[in-house]
């Protein structure tokens, strides 16, 4: 069985769209581009001249907005060339389109593989703390800034998702939704939920087994007894 990374992709960002227009944004069209390097990119406005997303504005009713949100996901096939894998992903909040840092109201990046010490999932925060830099053993920056901490949020399987940014703006009030919007969010989480239990499920087969024998299920390994 083989995957078809574009096919994937392109339905994912059809889902993407329908999420964010169904809830908090006014026809906007999340696009799909494959890369030199055969990966998948999936933003606002993107081309082959310029990868770079396109701050997207809340605004359901196509009014002014004041909320922006900066999306990036980058794809693969999983290692057995079926799925559709999530690279690297930042979905952050700013209070202007030109994303200065402090203007940031929150930010969830991830790394499947990342190159440092920090959580592959990690969420930032903007604010005013002037007592940071007596927490800090490291050499490598001279001051430390809010913005410059990394929070753990649920690791590869269980970090934050769309679906959870768009909830936090509604339930903060920072933007008038869409009527029906919870209906919209619990489908979508739902659709995730159930793509990220497969995946570990397939990561973890033994305890996947288990536990459906402790729920009364037959299971019978294919090659041998697990």
């Amino acid at each position: 069985m083989t995957g078809d990374l574009e096919s994937q992709a392109r339905r994912f960002a059809d889902e993407v769209s329908g999420l964010l227009n169904k809830t908090v944004t006014h026809g906007i069209r999340i696009s799909y581009l494959k890369t030199e390097k055969g990966h998948g990119i999936i933003g606002k406005g993107i081309t082959s001249s310029n990868p770079n997303p396109e701050p997207i504005p809340i605004s359901p009713s196509g009014r002014k907005a004041v909320v922006f949100l900066y999306m990036q996901h980058s794809y693969e096939l999983d290692p057995e060339g079926v799925y559709l894998t999530m690279t690297e992903s930042t979905m952050s909040l700013y209070t202007s389109p030109a994303m200065e840092d402090d203007q940031l109201i929150v930010g969830i990046d991830y790394a499947r593989n990342p190159v440092n010490q920090f959580p592959s999932a990690h969420l930032h925060v903007s604010g005013q703390r002037n007592d940071l830099d007596s927490v800090y053993l490291g050499d490598k920056r001279k001051i430390r800034k809010l913005r410059d901490l990394h929070f753990p949020v649920g690791g590869k399987r269980f970090r934050p998702t769309l679906e959870d940014l768009v909830e936090f703006m509604i339930t903060e009030e920072m933007v008038d939704p869409r009527p029906g919007w919870e209906q919209v969010v619990k489908e979508h989480r739902a659709r995730w939920e159930a793509i990220q239990l497969k995946a570990a499920v397939r990561r973890n087969q033994e305890d996947a087994a288990d536990a459906l024998r402790e729920a009364g299920w037959k299971i019978t390994a294919p090659d041998f007894d697990i």
